[in-house]
């Protein structure tokens, strides 16, 4: 059975573009338009900034990222790395969740 063309698993072609590895993490990311949502990830190492480092390169690429329902742990990472907590509607559980949001670098000249 294929996976999902939105889903994106470490060293893949798309995975490695943005230097998300094998050697680096566990889990997957999803991609959905000009979002890559991180719902469900592991660093292998940790303290080593290998999270940080994939934030910085998928922002480059001109995406905005998404982490629905943050681990307190998580949560805190994100607000270091200066993403912004907000909630959205969640169809399938029928209510709103926690998300916390970095949008796309904006690029010279955009308002």
């Amino acid at each position: 059975m294929k996976k999902p063309d939105f889903v994106i698993e470490p060293s893949s072609v798309r995975g490695k573009r943005f230097g998300f590895t094998k050697t680096k993490f566990r889990g997957y990311l999803s991609e959905d338009g000009d979002t890559i949502w991180i719902s469900a990830i592991e660093s292998i190492f940790k303290e080593r900034g290998d999270f940080s480092k994939l934030v910085k390169r998928i922002r480059s690429l001109g995406y905005t990222i998404k982490v629905p329902n943050p681990f307190p742990r998580m949560e805190t990472v994100c607000e270091h790395l200066k993403f912004r907590k907000t909630t959205e509607p969640f169809p399938e559980l029928g209510e709103d969740i926690t998300v916390m949001v970095l949008d796309k670098q904006k690029k010279a000249g955009e308002p």
